[in-house]
């Protein structure tokens, strides 16, 4: 039975510079499981990210609705704080600031190696997970 998402991996032409990038914007840990890799970051509710030198040339980020995968979504706690940091920082902005109707606030932006990163504070996320679940079981949300 699935228990949940351990990882996800990125593939990057230059590793260290992006773990460091990471490390530093985020406070998270390094995990190491031998001196040459893999290297995973670890965040504070547990979840991981592998980072992977890349074989070859990195492909384009995918458009807003191209197949696969679009961005990495991350909980903050005070995402205006993080936005100012950030562009202090000067990250690619993508979609800037906004609160959606439900309270959500979320900011959409490119790290240095131009991977799609989306930070998200929820108002109550037992409320997004209650609606996510009798919208699953096919009752309608309210």
């Amino acid at each position: 039975m699935i228990q949940g998402v351990e990882h996800i991996a990125l593939c990057a032409e230059d590793v260290p510079s992006l773990i460091a990038w990471y490390q530093r914007i985020f406070q998270v840990n390094l995990i190491k499981e031998a001196k040459d890799g893999p290297f995973f970051l670890k965040f504070p509710d547990g979840f991981l990210i592998e980072f992977i030198e890349t074989a070859g040339d990195i492909p384009p980020v995918p458009k807003t609705r191209d197949k696969g995968f679009r961005h990495i979504a991350l909980t903050v706690s005070s995402l205006e704080k993080m936005v100012e940091t950030l562009k202090k920082e000067g990250v690619e902005v993508v979609d800037d600031l906004k609160t959606v109707p439900n309270g959500t606030k979320l900011f959409l932006f490119r790290d240095i190696e131009g991977n799609l990163i989306q930070l998200v504070e929820r108002v109550c996320l037992c409320r997004f997970v209650r609606l996510l679940t009798v919208s699953m079981d096919g009752y309608s949300c309210l």
